[in-house]
């Protein structure tokens, strides 16, 4: 090939690259910003933190209190608090927020990819069909916020690995610090891969390896101090509001593991949401089943990528599900792995038809999953609307009880729709997170909290069934005599609504009472 001609196809492979990459970033981010509201379940939760930092002095006071501590969980909270809190409002902020999540993983992935390969390649763009997992589902704000940025520090890590072990040692003390207060696990994910690469690199040293250990030592100091504030923490602060207790998991809890790069959580998710996420994980895995071919279009494993592939996997199958309190931890990591696996590997022995042939597949995918979650956050914003209406006649300063019909527990977008009052009527909502956020609530209404609590059936708090030998989720000890409101989150049968209730509002599926005789 003459120059002329490899300058040409370098420049080419850079437009094709870059026409990808917009595309990439427009289908992650276009659906999260196109609706005011997200199908996100732990997501009002935090916007209604979010108002509440940011509008001290109104009738929330007499039950919340919020001082920003570093907790080792505090990404979106530093940003709202350093300038977010100026420019939009909660829940706006939110979905910026969640938008640059997105589109930062996209580009966090290519820059990953840049560094393994030491070239630009197109492949890491198939990051998008991660884009949309569980833990983005779920809502876990702070955690997704940090992961990209994790993933840029082990592009950097990796970068600089030239450099003498205690400058980088001293370069890299303060993104470690920084990424363990964001999130204590997207510092984990930076942590992991390190510790990959560098027990990867003490092997490849062979007999030198008692020389390479005592030079690059030094490198762990960015780590030790993050593990031993933890170490400490956990040996002598308090019990948290979500309890301190550890679980590995049941095999079902750990078999959800394997479909979390692309799952849903909601029972209520559309169906063409599962089925893009079937067809996405399955055309990834067959991707990465062709690293087992020796000739043929095939995917190439970059050397420097093997180690943190390897303990970021082993990660996933070590965590459990419950870490000191914090639950869901197992399904946290796997979408990093596939992540990094796709920006460690590129195509090799491809004919131009081969590309055009994956690029239509993976692109048919992104945009089918763009499309289902467009779909999604439409009909979930539609749904929100009817409660701010239902909300809106509440008076400020009341305390709001949410109950449903369904009796028994579905993770879905529903479990903390009723924070929604926080913002949109100054209401009292008794299942806010609290303990390993900043926010804390006034002890005299403590007893009607339950930090992870969601809402209660309407059966059990209307006396129509027994309430079980356990009290449901614990913020309901005098019936709902402590309350001056009840959110009935779908329609409740006639025959519970006794005199004591007198109907305030309602919309859709949405209904607000008043109890009569408040205390």
């Amino acid at each position: 090939m003459t120059e002329d001609a490899a300058t040409n196809s370098t420049s080419m492979t850079r437009f094709w690259i870059g026409a990808g990459l917009v595309a990439a970033l427009l289908l992650a981010v276009v659906p999260i910003l196109s609706h005011p509201h997200l199908p996100l379940i732990d997501l009002p939760n935090h916007i209604a933190r979010h108002y509440i930092a940011a509008n001290p002095g109104t009738a929330l006071d007499a039950y919340y209190s919020y001082a920003f501590a570093a907790k080792g969980n505090s990404a979106g909270d530093l940003l709202w608090l350093a300038g977010g809190r100026f420019l939009f409002d909660a829940h706006s902020f939110s979905s910026i927020l969640m938008a640059l999540y997105a589109a930062n993983f996209v580009l966090a992935s290519l820059v990953l990819g840049r560094v393994f390969h030491g070239r630009w390649t197109p492949w890491p763009l198939a990051t998008v069909l991660v884009v949309y997992n569980t833990p983005f589902f779920w809502g876990f704000q702070n955690f997704l916020v940090t992961v990209p940025l994790a993933l840029y520090a082990l592009a950097a890590w990796i970068w600089f690995e030239s450099v003498r072990p205690w400058l980088r040692a001293l370069v890299f003390m303060p993104v470690g610090v920084a990424l363990y207060q964001l999130h204590i696990l997207g510092f984990v994910v930076l942590m992991v891969g390190v510790f990959g690469r560098e027990v990867h690199r003490l092997i490849l040293s062979g007999a030198d390896w008692p020389r390479y250990l005592l030079t690059h030592s030094v490198a762990a100091l960015p780590f030790l101090v993050p593990l031993g504030v933890t170490l400490s923490t956990m040996l002598t602060a308090a019990p948290n509001a979500y309890g301190d207790n550890t679980r590995y998991g049941t095999l079902s809890e750990r078999i959800d593991m394997l479909t979390s790069p692309v799952a849903a959580v909601s029972v209520d998710a559309p169906m063409g949401l599962v089925g893009t996420g079937v067809l996405a994980i399955l055309a990834i895995g067959a991707a990465l089943l062709t690293l087992r071919r020796t000739s043929g279009p095939r995917l190439v494993l970059a050397p420097n990528a093997v180690g943190p592939i390897i303990a970021l996997a082993v990660l996933c199958l070590a965590v459990p599900v419950v870490l000191d309190g914090v639950a869901l931890v197992q399904i946290r990591f796997p979408f990093v792995v596939v992540a990094v696996a796709i920006a460690g590997t590129h195509w090799r022995g491809t004919e131009p038809n081969h590309a055009v042939a994956i690029a239509l597949i993976f692109g048919a995918l992104a945009v089918g999953r763009s499309a289902t979650v467009q779909n999604y956050a439409e009909s979930h914003s539609a749904d929100v609307a009817d409660l701010a209406s239902v909300l809106a006649p509440l008076p400020t300063g009341a305390r709001l009880l949410p109950v449903r019909m369904t009796p028994v527990f579905q993770p879905s977008t529903d479990w903390h729709l009723q924070a929604h009052a926080v913002p949109f009527s100054q209401a009292f909502v008794p299942t806010l997170f609290r303990g390993a956020h900043a926010l804390k609530v006034n002890p005299n209404w403590l007893h009607l909290t339950a930090a992870q609590g969601m809402s209660i059936p309407a059966r059990y708090v209307l006396g129509a069934d027994p309430v079980p030998s356990e009290r449901v989720q614990g913020f309901w000890p005098d019936g709902i005599a402590s309350y001056t409101h009840l959110l009935a989150l779908d329609p409740l049968p006639h025959e519970l609504i006794g005199g004591n209730l007198r109907l305030l509002s309602s919309n859709g599926r949405f209904a607000v009472y008043t109890i009569s005789d408040p205390p």
